[in-house]
């Protein structure tokens, strides 16, 4: 039973009404800093939708904070109306609402506009590659009073909170470190020393919020960055910050640097609330849990044990920003879930884009996507009920139209199905579990082993027919690939064949890359194998890590392209490919297939020489092709059709969704 989500809790002089967090994140709403309309749509949405406090930003305090054009601005006054705007929408509902400080220090792409990058020290920083200019004690004085003239717009702009950033690698992160603070000052030596900066900010801070306003500190957990500091270090940090005013910790895990993955779905759930623990442990104000938090029953269970106060659920409230309101009605089912694959958000992020996300085709959209009544109510035939269909089927049935959704498989899903598990990307299955809720409730009638043909549809007579009947396997036209050693990446992880030992993997896309892990992992020991072995302490952690890594498998990808991954985004590409290297995986780029014989596959390399690689099995990784003959039938005999997803263009899951909501809304 959810009980704990729902109670207010108070943090200093702000009292908020439940204890989920929509915690800070880059948007890439807000060209030249100012508010947009669209940031304040998506933010109302969220407030409407229930979440309890929404903290806002990363906001530029100076010119020198970020040196991006599309982060939200606080760093002058003309900035205070726009941000007034928005707190007065936010404040039509009981929502708390806060903005986040922003100082990247050497994080900072600046010089772009040709300012220093500032550190604590000279080094060379990780994001721009070049060197910092070290802070001088006038710099130094010059930042703090830019926290504080921030924290005075704030105020006046409406906000109830202030969030000072001492996580994620930024300035204030840069001081705490011994890794990239090497001042022979007060500013610099002891951690006493290295935690004055930041003090010295959160108490002006807090003398700036005035009474009324609530200060809060977000901190890394553990920065998870070599030479830098642990979970003790920042216990020790978050203890000083509530005595210089913080009401309020929130944790999240490392750097953005770190080889340790914080975000993305290898993390598991409310994989780093163990840092909120430790630092929950050793003050007395509100602490905020953090990082794969999508689940309101895992976030009940974090409050329930009392390792963190309130729960921060960012990306999950990207998804559905009725996420509170469907936990507190009892309809948890409906609940379009997270499913950490960062591939609209984080990696939108990186490239400037607007945030997205895969499972809501709305977010960020949300003043343009307003589904509004059919005019005509259709009855409209489904053929395929993958995600693009199931969209489809969902968003035409919430228009009033009669929709009916076939599939020739005996459940709804189509690659998600057998792909999820294989792939690691179990989160998926929320894809599927979410619309096995909502589409009977919807009126939607499911047909399963059910598949369209020219005849069925001549007896059904819809209105529209809609072909989301999917992709099948790109087969070269090379003879071999006809051979009984030669198998499609889809049947190796649907487990429809067994390889061999020596595989080698043409293609080195996505698909390939997951093929490979898939293999790479046959004989290796499971995760509750590596945990009853050491707690119990039956293996050395040397032979349990190659255990746990090590399989019977000798694999290798080849890849005519310079680059492994291409199509996997930026903020998960080195998760794979940090596995890949831990499992021994051999990668080959720029090497074109040539020959396929029974043991050895040839490829010619970038010198224009042939290579043999032993292989008594052959894996095809090389793209897929629409499945739309359907479409085409159909369309000869005059029927109005529809296609959409995979079958009119082979792509992610999440233009298969986009496509289902688009003509949906439209049709």
């Amino acid at each position: 039973m959810l009980k704990k989500l729902f109670e207010p809790i108070k943090i200093g002089p702000m009292g908020v009404p439940n204890r989920v967090v929509m915690t800070a994140m880059h948007l890439n709403y807000s060209p030249n800093g100012e508010v947009s309309d669209q940031f304040i749509n998506f933010y109302e949405a969220r407030a409407a939708g229930g979440a309890g406090l929404i903290i806002v930003g990363g906001a530029e305090i100076n010119d020198q904070a970020a040196g991006i054009d599309l982060m939200l601005a606080i760093k002058d006054d003309k900035n205070i109306p726009g941000l007034k705007k928005f707190t007065d929408t936010i404040h039509k509902y009981e929502t708390r609402v806060a903005v986040q400080l922003y100082m990247a220090g050497a994080y900072s792409f600046c010089s772009l506009k040709g300012l220093p990058i500032l550190a604590p020290s000279e080094f060379t920083a990780y994001f721009t590659r070049q060197k910092t200019t070290p802070m001088t004690l006038d710099d130094i004085e010059r930042v703090q009073q830019d926290f504080v003239e921030s924290t005075r717009r704030a105020r006046e702009a409406g906000f109830d909170a202030v969030e000072v950033i001492a996580s994620a690698g930024y300035l204030i992160c840069q001081f705490l470190s011994p890794k990239t603070n090497r001042r022979d000052d007060q500013y610099g030596g002891s951690l006493e020393n290295r935690m004055r900066f930041g003090l010295e900010t959160i108490s002006k801070v807090r003398k700036a919020a005035g009474p009324d306003m609530a200060v809060l500190v977000r901190v890394a957990g553990n920065d998870f960055v070599p030479g830098s500091h642990t979970n003790l270090e920042s216990r020790v940090f978050a203890t000083e910050a509530q005595k210089a005013g913080a009401d309020c910790i929130n944790v999240t895990g490392g750097w953005h640097e770190s080889r340790v993955p914080q975000i993305t779905m290898d993390l598991p759930h409310a994989g780093y609330v163990y840092l909120a623990r430790g630092i929950k442990e050793n003050v007395s104000v509100p602490v905020v849990g953090c990082n794969r938090i999508n689940d309101p029953f895992v976030a009940e269970e974090v409050l329930k044990e009392g390792v963190a106060d309130l729960v921060g659920v960012a990306r999950g409230l990207i998804a559905d920003p009725e996420f509170v309101n469907k936990a507190k009605s009892g309809k948890t089912d409906e609940i379009r879930r997270c499913v950490a694959c960062n591939q609209k958000c984080f990696d939108h992020v990186f490239a400037l884009q607007p945030v997205g996300c895969l499972v809501n085709p709305q977010a960020g959209k949300e003043g343009k996507t307003v589904l509004k009544p059919a005019e005509n109510i259709k009855r409209i035939l489904v053929a395929g009920a993958g995600p693009a269909g199931c969209e489809f089927a969902l968003t035409a049935a919430e228009r009033g139209h009669k929709v009916v959704l076939c599939d020739k498989e005996n459940e709804i899903g189509g690659q998600v199905l057998w792909s999820a598990d294989a792939t690691k990307k179990t989160d998926f299955h929320f894809i599927i579990d979410y619309y096995k809720a909502t589409l009977p409730r919807r009126g939607v009638d499911i047909r399963l082993n059910t598949e369209v043909t020219p005849e069925m549809v001549l007896k059904e007579q819809p209105d529209i027919v809609v072909v989301a009947t999917g992709a099948a396997p790109f087969k070269p036209p090379i003879e071999a690939v006809e051979a009984p050693y030669v198998y499609q990446s889809w049947d190796v992880l649907r487990n429809n064949v067994q390889t061999g030992r020596d595989v080698v993997i043409v293609g080195g896309g996505s698909v390939g890359l997951e093929t490979a892990l898939f293999l790479a992992e046959k004989g290796t020991i499971s995760p509750e194998q590596v945990y009853f072995l050491t707690i119990h302490q039956a293996e050395t952690q040397e032979t349990l890590r190659e255990l746990a890594l090590k399989g019977i498998k000798n694999v290798t990808v080849i890849e005519m392209a310079r680059r492994m991954g291409q199509d996997v985004g930026p903020s998960t590409r080195w998760v794979v490919m940090k596995e890949l290297d831990l499992r021994g995986v051999k990668l080959v780029t720029q090497a074109k297939m040539k020959e396929i014989s029974e043991n050895n596959v040839v490829y010619t390399d970038s010198e224009g020489n042939d290579v043999a690689v032993r292989a008594d099995s052959v894996v095809l990784a090389m793209g897929s092709r629409p499945l739309n003959s359907l479409a085409k039938e159909l369309e000869s005999k005059g029927v109005e059709v529809k296609v959409i997803g995979d079958a009119n263009k082979c792509g992610r899951i999440g233009n298969a969704i986009d496509d289902g909501f688009a003509l949906g809304a439209s049709v």
